[in-house]
């Protein structure tokens, strides 16, 4: 299941993809529609730190140390996600609005480490299709994404046609799709709420966003999810959703505010 060479656009006996199943259940016609209503490309990689662009007096940055001593952080549309200090579904007028990011809105001066509250908006009850773009590409690594809220129909699997090509990214993505080559199949797609992507490799995936809210999207690596993996779908307004109870409980951030270096004085 799930091969790690993506061969998923044709028959074979070795392997079986998620998108070469059929579904047992009906399947809403509308995801089958030939344009979706949303479409979000949503590359991923790591970025690399060195370890003097780490270690700096008075900052902090938040890494991972890989297996081979590499210091990284996650990027999804050349975002590292930062949790909100209280969450939006109740406490949203609480939180600074700048806060919030996405690819086509990432703070002035975010640069290479770009961290914000990567957030998505998608209309209510919209077709929305997600196209998960492998930029990590590391041998024997399979990114499992997992869609809190819903689940959703895998339409496709794969790696680039053009042999040509030895790594996918975003661009190279784009053009495939606006060149009908992505590699989708309507026959009954699927319903998973986790998908492998596979290295160097895409996959497409439909839902209909019939569920408002704030959900949380990210790789299942615990590990990776802790250096920004991760995003929010938020599906429709806040007039969509159910007033908060009256009492209900109200989260804040624990950590006290970092005191900037300027503010630091030295008393020797």
């Amino acid at each position: 299941m799930n091969p790690l060479d993506a061969i998923c656009n044709k028959p074979r006996k070795d392997a079986v993809c998620v998108s070469q199943l059929r579904n047992a259940k009906k399947v809403d016609q509308a995801i089958l529609q030939e344009r979706p209503d949303v479409k979000i490309f949503l590359p991923f990689r790591f970025l690399f730190y060195k370890p003097q662009e780490l270690f700096v007096p008075h900052t902090y940055n938040k890494f991972l140390v890989a297996p081979g001593g590499d210091h990284v952080i996650s990027l999804i549309d050349e975002i590292s996600f930062s949790f909100p200090p209280s969450p939006p579904l109740s406490q949203l007028d609480e939180l600074d609005q700048d806060l919030f990011c996405n690819g086509d809105n990432r703070p002035i001066n975010c640069g290479a480490n770009c961290q914000c509250t990567h957030m998505v908006d998608i209309p209510y009850n919209a077709i929305v299709e997600v196209v998960l773009v492998d930029e990590v590409q590391s041998p024997n690594l399979s990114h499992p994404f997992h869609l809190h809220g819903y689940s959703f129909n895998v339409v496709g699997i794969g790696r680039s046609p053009d042999q040509n090509v030895k790594k996918i990214n975003l661009k190279h993505a784009l053009d495939l799709d606006r060149r009908g080559l992505l590699h989708r199949q309507f026959n009954l797609p699927p319903a998973k709420d986790t998908i492998a992507v596979p290295n160097n490799g895409y996959v497409i995936f439909r839902f209909r966003a019939d569920n408002p809210g704030y959900w949380l999207f990210h790789c299942h690596f615990l590990f990776h999810i802790v250096i920004g993996m991760n995003l929010i779908m938020h599906v429709g307004t806040q007039q969509d959703l159910p007033p908060v109870p009256q009492g209900f409980p109200r989260c804040g951030n624990h950590l006290p505010p970092i005191t900037p270096p300027h503010a630091i004085h030295d008393y020797k």
